[in-house]
């Protein structure tokens, strides 16, 4: 019988969690993404249609199965999560914001919006199906669950 290996990345995360919990841990993400060039980036992950996902924890038991509904914000290393993204040069708009997320804890950063000129403010980004979006500060990447913020204040 043989057995089929799909060769995957570690990548090391921080998620933050509605019930104020913080798991630090490795998610395993494909070296080829779904829906653009490139490899999958956590954001990618957490915007897949599966509820569940497996992390690679320090402590026993090292393998956790989580719900994706649960957490409020997933934290990687910028240089991991967008290294290869040019957003300047693909004409995406750079939008400052600060996310206050249901248990009063503040996010501000940058949130990049890819979207037709004609449906580009931040109302009709943060209106968007995909359930996680990048808000990036200076050295990292936050992966935000848009179910978990109370509101919004615009940078600009």
């Amino acid at each position: 019988m043989q057995h089929l290996v799909v060769e995957k990345k570690q990548v090391t995360v921080t998620m933050r969690c509605r019930d104020q919990q913080v798991i630090k841990g490795d998610l395993f993400l494909s070296l080829m993404a779904k829906n653009h060039i490139g490899q999958e980036t956590v954001l990618d992950f957490m915007n897949e249609p599966e509820e569940f996902f497996v992390l690679k924890v320090a402590t026993a038991p090292s393998i956790n199965i989580i719900n994706k509904a649960r957490i409020m914000e997933v934290s990687v290393a910028l240089e991991v999560e967008a290294a290869d993204l040019n957003r300047e040069a693909m004409g995406i708009k750079e939008e400052p914001m600060t996310a206050v997320f249901n248990d009063n804890f503040k996010l501000s950063g940058k949130a990049y919006i890819d979207l037709p000129p004609e449906k580009s403010r931040t109302i009709d980004f943060l209106n968007q199906s995909e359930r996680f979006f990048l808000l990036v500060t200076d050295h990292t990447a936050h992966i935000v669950n848009r179910r978990h913020i109370s509101y919004v204040i615009p940078g600009r």
